[in-house]
């Protein structure tokens, strides 16, 4: 089992692995129990927490984490369903809901969704928005995650693989060496950068300027703005 969180430059950093016996309520809630003492938190509604379902899991981030945000992976969410969901233009409009940034945007696409095919309408809307929809996120984490690829990254590493192949004593020291080296590694880059963010993180919001050149800020008071863009279309948006 492991535990991965986002660094500051929003890449993929290991806090916590454990080898257990198998994949259960017990086990994850005793993995996560220590967890918490570990990080030392006496509250989680800053946490996210992102998952696949898997077995027990949920069950235990309610009882340990109950004031956190739980999203499930969209990815893994829509594979369950896409036998059903067949063709390009419905998962079109499934990815276009999944990422609404508005509730009206997201109203106004499932409508559409329900006019083209109303199973996958109907399926959508026996999930909880806020597990996987921007629109219906919290903006309090400050985190717009949909997919899992945090666990993917660790677990299509070419050494976990190798290390999950080794008697227990020899793979849990070639993670950790790796994730020391990987520590090592990154210290070195950022002693390299000179900017105030984190490179990957400096891209990303070079990218959002250059594609609001076309917005318009319309100041509404405190930290609320009205955007309006090329197309007339006017956006509420809490700025903080």
């Amino acid at each position: 089992m492991f535990a991965i969180e986002i660094d500051a430059d929003s890449s993929y950093y290991p806090i916590a692995y454990v080898v257990v016996e198998k994949e259960n309520y017990d086990t994850w809630k005793w993995f996560l129990k220590f967890l918490r003492i570990y990080l030392n938190l006496n509250q989680s509604f800053s946490i996210t927490f992102m998952t696949d379902k898997q077995k027990g899991l949920v069950e235990a981030i309610n009882e340990l984490w109950r004031d956190s945000e739980h999203r499930f992976c969209v990815k893994h969410m829509y594979a369950n369903f896409k036998k059903k969901l067949k063709g390009d233009l419905v998962r079109n409009k499934v990815w276009q809901a999944v990422k609404a940034s508005t509730e009206e945007e997201w109203k106004d696409i499932m409508e559409k969704i329900k006019v083209i095919y109303v199973k996958a309408w109907q399926w959508l809307n026996d999930k909880p928005t806020n597990q996987w929809t921007k629109s219906h996120f919290s903006i309090f984490p400050k985190c717009d995650m949909l997919l899992n690829n945090l666990c993917e990254c660790v677990n299509g590493d070419k050494t976990i693989l190798t290390a999950r192949c080794l008697p227990i004593y020899s793979m849990l020291e070639l993670i950790r060496v790796k994730i020391i080296e990987m520590r090592a590694s990154r210290r070195q880059d950022m002693g390299k950068w000179f900017g105030e963010i984190g490179p990957r993180i400096a891209k990303i919001l070079e990218i959002a300027a250059k594609n609001s050149g076309s917005l318009t800020a319309h100041w509404g008071g405190n930290d609320n703005f009205q955007i309006k863009d090329n197309n007339d279309i006017l956006r509420l948006l809490l700025w903080t």
